[in-house]
């Protein structure tokens, strides 16, 4: 069976999709490399996700629609921390748990975006529109099988098209090498956990697991009982509940073997899968690098768009 996505089904989607853009591709190497293909550093994919939304919302005001540029975020939150193969930092997990506080952080900016609210705001069919301004009418005319096997498409037509095409010139050479190295961590992330190194240590971790008395199998098992566990709490019960099984989790790997095991797999990975996948890494990083004077342009001009009323429309073509 063919499996097919689009890049993009929502507002709330779309803005999720440009601040994924800003994030390192997928387990690349930090740090400059040679010539107009060095890696761009955080601020400038910071800058590039920026001066992306201000064109978004140039093109969508053109329209008749509103689009906020949202604020890049200069540090995330320590409880933000992503623990793949379980959580292994002790004092980390007594101080955030499994995260269920940044989640419910997340939650309420995801309640509280202004251009999801906005969109919610419309008539049906202007939102409609929106969507329309915003993305295309179909998700054509872009698409790439991203390692998983699962093909992504998007649409060559509308502001966020529009953007990309104004920043980086080659479209669909982009939305390849984008989506492509978008979608090497996980791609790292499987292989680890289908090596055999690693089902050895996750044995020896269920071990003292259920020594301790949660009887679980892998730390994917830990999470859903997290899950199922914070069911009719008070959030200050649920927090607590959470945070010592995160604490109970983590001093579980580092007293076994699964700590060490799965960051010398996953850095083991990572360079293999470096390798393979160079040619669209350095591409990627040469159509950011060729796009940064336009970057830093477009984010510097005061723009301020005019307020759109709810379902005001435009006639200009959605391309």
């Amino acid at each position: 069976m063919r499996h097919h996505r689009t890049a993009d089904a929502t507002l709330h989607v779309v803005v999720a999709a440009l601040v994924l853009s800003s994030c390192a591709a997928g387990g690349a190497p930090s740090g400059p490399g040679r010539g107009s293909s060095r890696e761009p550093t955080p601020a400038e994919s910071r800058l590039l996700t920026r001066a992306e939304q201000v064109l978004i919302s140039r093109c969508m005001s053109a329209r008749g629609f509103r689009y906020e540029v949202s604020r890049p975020i200069q540090n995330p939150a320590d409880g933000t921390r992503s623990f793949p193969y379980g959580i292994d930092d002790i004092a980390w997990a007594r101080a955030h748990g499994y995260g269920g506080k940044a989640e419910r952080l997340a939650a309420k900016a995801q309640k509280d975006d202004p251009n999801q609210r906005y969109l919610l705001g419309l008539s049906p069919s202007a939102r409609t529109a929106a969507r329309v301004a915003l993305m295309g009418a179909t998700a054509e005319g872009l698409s790439v099988k991203v390692p998983n096997g699962v093909t992504i498409t998007a649409s060559t037509k509308g502001c966020i098209a529009n953007a990309q095409r104004t920043l980086y010139g080659d479209l669909p050479g982009w939305f390849r090498v984008k989506v492509i190295t978008m979608n090497l961590r996980p791609l790292r992330e499987v292989r680890v956990r289908q090596d055999r190194r690693y089902a050895r240590a996750v044995r020896q971790w269920a071990a003292c697991m259920r020594a301790a008395g949660h009887p679980y199998g892998s730390p994917e098992e830990s999470r859903q009982a997290v899950v199922r566990r914070r069911e009719g709490l008070s959030v200050a019960k649920a927090d607590a509940t959470e945070t010592a099984l995160a604490v109970t989790e983590a001093t579980c790997a580092t007293g076994t073997p699964l700590a060490r095991v799965s960051h010398a797999l996953d850095r083991s990975y990572s360079r293999e899968i470096r390798a393979r996948y160079r040619q669209e890494l350095n591409a990627r990083w040469r159509l950011e690098n060729a796009a940064l004077p336009q970057a830093r342009r477009t984010a510097s001009a005061q723009f301020v768009p005019p307020t759109a009323s709810p379902g005001t429309t435009s006639t200009t073509p959605s391309e």
